[in-house]
């Protein structure tokens, strides 16, 4: 996955962690993907390579949401 598409889920996310993260219908039209690929794809770049500016609460926050929804879609 390139820098810029894991910048876009990330910058997604940001928006809509809050509220459990973002619409299926959502992810599918604005990635292309199911919302299991997509919080797949995002925890597995968080857990291994978590963009700089971001605080370790946040993005343990958002593993946690991308951790329920993989849960909740499986």
């Amino acid at each position: 996955m390139s820098t810029a598409q894991m910048n876009r889920m990330v910058s997604f996310e940001l928006r809509w962690y809050s509220h459990g993260g973002g619409p299926e219908e959502t992810i599918l039209a604005d990635f292309g993907m199911s919302s299991t690929e997509f919080f797949r794809e995002l925890h597995t770049n968080l857990e291994l390579d978590p963009p700089a500016p971001l605080r370790p609460k946040l993005v343990e926050t958002m593993k946690a949401v991308a951790r329920r929804r993989l849960w909740a879609g499986s």
